[in-house]
């Protein structure tokens, strides 16, 4: 089945928390939005806009036939709305594009801050740090099959009212679609070839998984992909530990020319 290949641009307007590790009272964000997270965001958005969203199989329903049918490619912060602003190309990443906010819970009876509830969260900011006034962007890529059920019709309006990442109850990850959805894509498939030299943008497999293989010749740092996931199959719908996937983190450098496949959750894959 054909795919339609979309590249996305959101500005950014609000702070985004993309949860990535605890040290101690600092939250730290990922300096990307993975695939998943988008997956995530636009489950939730057209459950929510076109179906009950009080139903908790709605969403499962929804998220496994945007898993079948869309790929979800990561998104990257980008200064001038065209490259994204990699962090191992720019040593002023940190800098430019990231800030933290302090926060505590309140012992109302002593009226001063409970024991132990202080906390930073780190984010990726709307507007870069030097003047206060140049907008943040997210680049990314979206592949979608060119047959929809009718339960997606409404995906490109989904894209345009997203809201991604933690901390979303006080306003942060909000984003605006500055791509124009109207204009035809791209007949192309979810796939490419890394040139040798050339970093990866993804997570990208290191073993062999559910039937998806490896891609060689990359050496860099490992991380594997893991968290926590809603089982609404389970009586009680309970949380479970997803299985870990093993993979190389985005930045590791490909030895040789390679040829990926994207996954439906973004991550890599040798193409076959």
């Amino acid at each position: 089945m054909a795919w339609t290949h979309y590249r996305l641009k959101f500005r950014l307007l609000s702070p985004l928390h993309v949860g990535y590790r605890k040290v101690s009272n600092l939250m730290q964000t990922r300096r990307y939005v993975p695939g998943k997270n988008l997956w995530a965001a636009l489950t939730a958005r057209i459950t929510r806009d076109e179906y009950d969203g009080s139903r908790g199989s709605a969403y499962q329903c929804i998220g496994d036939l945007v898993r079948q049918h869309v790929c979800c490619g990561y998104l990257w912060p980008s200064l001038d709305g065209r490259e994204p602003y990699l962090p191992w190309k720019h040593d002023d990443f940190d800098y430019l594009l990231l800030d933290s906010y302090a926060g505590t819970a309140l012992d109302y009876d002593r009226a001063a801050a409970l024991d132990g509830s202080l906390r930073e969260t780190e984010f990726i900011a709307p507007t870069a740090r030097d003047d206060g006034r140049r907008p943040v962007y997210l680049l990314g890529n979206l592949w979608v099959r060119e047959a929809l059920p009718a339960d997606l019709s409404a995906w490109k309006k989904a894209l345009q009212r997203l809201q991604l990442g933690g901390e979303r109850g006080y306003g942060w990850g909000r984003m605006q679609l500055e791509t124009d959805l109207s204009l035809p894509g791209k007949p192309s498939e979810p796939t490419h070839v890394v040139r040798a030299g050339e970093t990866i943008t993804a997570h990208t497999l290191a073993v062999d998984t559910n039937g998806a293989k490896a891609v060689p010749h990359i050496e860099g740092a490992l991380e594997p992909i893991t968290g926590w996931e809603r089982d609404n199959s389970a009586s009680g719908r309970t949380w479970r530990l997803a299985s870990a996937v093993i993979t190389y983190m985005p930045g590791a450098r490909v030895q040789r020319d390679v040829h990926i496949r994207v996954g439906p959750l973004g991550i890599w894959e040798a193409a076959a």
